[in-house]
């Protein structure tokens, strides 16, 4: 029961801290990102239609109909549904004033949604301490230490909006299609990320999460939800997730029907999250871009920007349409590993997979206890340990050779890393997409797993069609 009480008390406040832990002094202009030169786009007609409307208004009204009145059709619209209603507060700051640096342009509109809070950890007073939710249209200024860009939207006070509400993001969406419409549609969600694990819910205020926790309410929107929210809207050409552990087949599998290609990490997101100038100045200079190249630039942007502040980090893009072809490889794997004798391939596989960080290097810092696992790395180490010659242990070797495969020539269109995970294993063996799999620690059960959840693990959507839950039970049973 030790184990379990730990497992409890480490996801209920490993995701809330680790993304933050970055973030001492950062109202204190700190950011490394200040120091890397980003080419500035040239004015464009923003800048003046911008400049010309009034001051906020809760509704926004007026300033809506001014936008819309002079905002034709443009290319792009990137929406940031930007939860700071808990311990990220100064970290959702950072990143609207990082958005700044580049601003929307007379053909990409850039759009956040943004909470806030009072009496959380690491509550700030920074940007004039208000709180509730704001819209913003992100204009280009210079000044790394204040929001500028015009409120488009606000309700102001304590507990007036619900950002754990799934059905706020499908209204923020729907909202800003309508108001700011475009040929294309990036969602980019930020907040804390626990990949498909969705804990029970809880009115009370602790930090139970899936994604987009808020802290006044004790809501969060589950892995379920993420696929609701895409499929309400009418869909979106890149779903984004700038938050932890999210670049899951399990939460990929919810979203495949809805997005044309989706980006996130396998890995825990360091606190500064996305470089947003990076990737916003490579949008707005080039928005006819196709989409699998506009991913494959905030990838590199990631990248690079972890490279720069030298942290550990990893992100990739995936091919929605490729999502179905993934279920159907890791199906025929699983069939063939559970009817071939070679147990201690799969073993070795348990016990040397890269695992990510659910739980934090305090509690986990062998990550025996982890049961999130690169698939690719997983199939690697079963192939290359595979013993026998019949017939049965061939089609597993082939079995696995064809997910590697696909994985890598179909499915991911990009994937970059810098440096090593905690327990020193490189992030460049994180190949982009994890799942779940057996933890080392043997006395973790599925059963202590289920436990923690709001519903079964086989209650997923990807569990269910792809027998997935049943190859996790036989890795639980036999290859310990």
């Amino acid at each position: 029961m030790k184990i379990i009480k730990i497992i409890i008390t480490t996801i209920l406040v490993f995701s809330f801290n680790i993304y933050s832990q970055d973030f001492t002094g950062i109202s204190r202009n700190e950011i490394k990102n200040s120091q890397i030169p980003i080419p500035t786009p040239s004015k464009g007609i923003v800048d003046d239609l911008i400049g010309a409307v009034g001051g906020r208004v809760e509704d926004g009204a007026n300033v809506i109909r001014d936008l819309v009145i002079k905002n034709p059709v443009r290319e792009i619209t990137v929406m940031v549904f930007m939860n700071s209603k808990n311990n990220l507060e100064a970290a959702g700051l950072y990143n609207l004033n990082d958005m700044e640096r580049i601003g929307s342009t007379d053909k990409v509109n850039i759009i956040v949604e943004a909470g806030r809070m009072r009496g959380q950890q690491g509550d700030i007073s920074d940007d004039g301490d208000w709180i509730g939710v704001r819209r913003y249209y992100i204009k280009k200024d210079n000044n790394p230490n204040k929001v500028t860009s015009r409120v488009i939207y606000s309700k102001s006070g304590k507990n007036v909006y619900d950002m754990g509400d799934y059905k706020k993001v499908v209204e923020f969406v729907k909202w800003t299609k309508e108001k700011f419409p475009a040929k294309r549609y990036i969602l980019i969600l930020w907040n804390h990320g626990t990949g498909w694990l969705d804990p029970v819910k809880n009115t009370e205020r602790n930090p139970n999460k899936g994604i987009s926790f808020d802290d006044e309410t004790g809501n969060y929107i589950t892995t379920e939800e993420i696929g609701k929210i895409v499929k309400e809207v009418g869909g979106v050409d890149i779903l984004a997730f700038d938050a932890c552990l999210m670049q899951m087949v399990e939460v990929l599998y919810e979203v495949k029907d809805h997005t044309k290609v989706i980006v996130g990490s396998e890995e825990v997101v360091p606190g500064y999250g996305y470089p947003y100038a990076l990737f916003l100045d490579l949008i707005t200079k080039n928005p006819s871009l196709s989409n699998e190249n506009i991913a494959k630039g905030i990838v590199d942007a990631f990248v690079a920007f972890y490279n720069y502040v030298k942290q550990p980090a990893t992100l990739s893009a995936i091919r929605s349409n490729k999502i179905a072809g993934l279920k159907k490889h890791m199906s025929e794997f699983a069939k063939a590993a559970m009817e071939a004798d070679e147990i201690e391939a799969l073993k070795k596989a348990r016990q040397k997979i890269i695992r990510f960080d659910v739980l934090g290097e305090e509690t986990d810092p062998n990550k025996t206890i982890s049961f999130f696992g690169d698939i690719y790395h997983f199939a690697d180490i079963v192939s290359k340990n595979i013993k026998g010659n019949d017939e049965k242990s061939m089609v597993l070797k082939t079995k696995a050779e064809m997910l590697k495969e696909f994985i890598t020539k179909e499915l991911v269109i990009a994937r970059g890393s810098f440096g090593n995970e905690i327990t020193g294993k490189p992030l460049e063996l994180a190949y982009g997409v994890s799942a779940y799999f057996p933890p080392v620690n043997a006395n973790i059960t599925p059963q202590r797993i289920d436990s923690l959840l709001k519903a079964p693990y086989n209650y997923f959507k990807f569990s269910k069609e792809s027998g997935w839950g049943n190859f996790v039970k036989f890795l639980y049973e036999k290859a310990k």
